[in-house]
């Protein structure tokens, strides 16, 4: 039997899982299996995979994660005549019924039986992948695989920016700068604000924000009033659009008060914690706010590619440490320990 090198979780917890020799996957008549050369960590889903009685809320173990990933058509089935053994791609994780109610509506995103490479179905820190091949996209040669391979949070970021509904002249502040904070304030910029700008406490990710011409402010964790008071030099009457890519209880509602009347918050972030929200109603009626959230992404891969290709998006300056499928435990743990980390890039067929 044919077989390959893979990452399982049992189970939630570091403890049930391993790096293994797994059977290869068997290519259906629809499917194509990818040869994976670039899968990224995305940092809470991977973190939340590796402790014990966490998991993430779509997981079915055993599973093989990994739903951010790029490279070689390994092989392809019967019926698959758009691709071929060899062509350079990336591969939307998502996965829907197509008949349901949210389906036929065309949301797929609250699809109830919605499945995801990586969470409840095998994923890309493994040697190999199998895809459904409408889920296939094709990536230029000038794209690299690190930067391919980040096709799925992009894809997710433009969703957030849809649900953003930006107003020509808009003003928009993006708080959070780790990798979903450099990919939104990223599209923002094309999305027709007048304005768009990113704070976070760590200076180093602003700093990428910096040099593709994005203003930014360094936010004061132990006294909100430092940072309050620049943006209030900035937008002295707040700003029109907050998106939240922190996760933090108290960002969110430190955004409220950041806003112009009128104005809406947008949760974009999972908040990873057993805190509770509490929401100021009378702020939020005096001055008409809107709070909304905004979950994945359906049917936004294409967009994503083309962003990354074009540099709207430039997912190489995102990519900080690299490392072999055998080092995942340690790429992770750089990841998440590591403040000045972005995107932990593991490349499965690399020794």
């Amino acid at each position: 039997m044919k077989t390959m090198k893979a990452l399982v979780y049992d189970k939630p917890g570091r403890k049930y899982s391993g790096i293994r020799e797994v059977p290869y996957p068997v290519c259906g008549s629809d499917e194509v299996i990818i040869k994976v050369m670039s899968a990224s960590i995305c940092k809470g889903v991977e973190h939340d995979h590796d402790q014990e009685g966490v998991g993430t809320d779509l997981a079915v173990y055993p599973v093989t994660p990994g739903h951010e990933f790029s490279g070689v058509i390994e092989e392809v089935g019967s019926n698959v005549t758009r691709f071929k053994k060899g062509d350079r791609v990336c591969a939307d994780n998502t996965e829907y019924c197509e008949d349901c109610y949210y389906c036929r509506k065309e949301q797929s995103n609250y699809c109830p039986t919605f499945g995801s490479l990586g969470h409840n179905i095998n994923g890309g820190f493994a040697e190999y992948v199998r895809v459904k091949k409408e889920k296939v996209f094709p990536i230029p040669d000038s794209l690299s695989f690190n930067s391919a391979a980040l096709g799925e949070p992009v894809a997710c970021c433009i969703h957030c920016v849809d649900r953003c509904n930006i107003n020509f002249g808009d003003d928009v502040l993006v708080m959070g700068a780790g990798s979903m904070g450099l990919i939104l304030a990223q599209l923002l910029t094309k999305s027709g604000a007048r304005k768009v700008v990113a704070i976070a406490s760590t200076k180093s990710k602003l700093d990428i924000l910096e040099s593709k011409g994005i203003e930014t402010v360094v936010m004061d964790r132990s006294d909100y009033s430092v940072h309050t008071n620049k943006l209030k030099e900035i937008c002295p009457m707040g700003f029109d659009v907050v998106v939240d890519a922190t996760g933090s209880v108290q960002m969110i509602q430190h955004g409220m008060t950041l806003l112009k009347k009128g104005g809406k918050l947008v949760q974009y972030a999972l908040v990873h914690s057993k805190e509770q929200l509490t929401i100021d109603p009378r702020l939020m009626f005096n001055n008409e706010l809107t709070y909304m959230t905004s979950f994945c992404q359906s049917h936004n891969f294409g967009r994503a590619v083309e962003a990354l290709a074009d540099k709207t998006v430039d997912g190489d300056l995102l990519v900080t440490h690299e490392y072999p499928l055998d080092r995942f435990y340690e790429a992770l743990d750089e990841n998440v320990n590591n403040r000045n980390s972005v995107k932990v890039v593991i490349h499965p067929n690399q020794e």
